[in-house]
């Protein structure tokens, strides 16, 4: 699936981290034994992430499922498609939902300070010069943190970066 070789020089720390994959996921996800390959201290610091979103104090985890699924439509990364696709039907959302937030973040399935916040945080990664201080505060007025707002940023920024570099390791025809 990508153009990387085993990391045999730390096979024995990646099979203890695949282990503890496993057991969340049944399964070591193709971006996970990417991560693993390139070097085991990478695939440790994407982990890291992904705990913190998941329980982030603040923000639904399946908000940055939306946002990664958006995503990863309107950048055509079939790999994460078809991965948030999954997890999100796995959580019994239905693919007419998933459908509607994929055409246009605003539908994705929360109230309405989700929703703001998910638009701008499409926004910053796309339109970012276009960002300015009253967008912030209006997030701030519903409530957000600034960390919230950040990790909302962030996550889809780190989409959109590592859409980028599994597309380029990606095994094309």
């Amino acid at each position: 699936m990508f153009m990387v070789k085993e990391n045999l020089a730390q096979k024995e720390r990646l099979e203890k981290i695949f282990k503890k994959i496993k057991v969340v996921y049944g399964t070591v996800p193709p971006q996970m034994k990417f991560l693993g390959n390139i070097e085991a201290d990478y695939l440790e610091e994407f982990l890291v992430m992904v705990l913190r979103i998941a329980k982030h104090p603040h923000i639904d985890p399946n908000f940055f499922t939306f946002l990664r699924l958006h995503i990863a439509f309107r950048e055509d990364y079939a790999y994460c498609k078809m991965f948030n696709t999954q997890m999100l039907q796995s959580k019994g959302y239905a693919e007419e939902l998933q459908e509607d937030v994929i055409a246009d973040i605003s539908n994705i399935p929360f109230d309405e300070k989700h929703k703001a916040l998910a638009i701008f945080a499409i926004k910053a990664i796309y339109e970012s010069r276009t960002c300015i201080q009253s967008n912030f505060d209006a997030l701030y007025k519903m409530g957000w943190t600034q960390r919230d707002v950040f990790d909302a940023i962030e996550h889809a920024g780190t989409l959109l970066r590592n859409g980028r570099l599994l597309t380029a390791y990606s095994i094309k025809d």
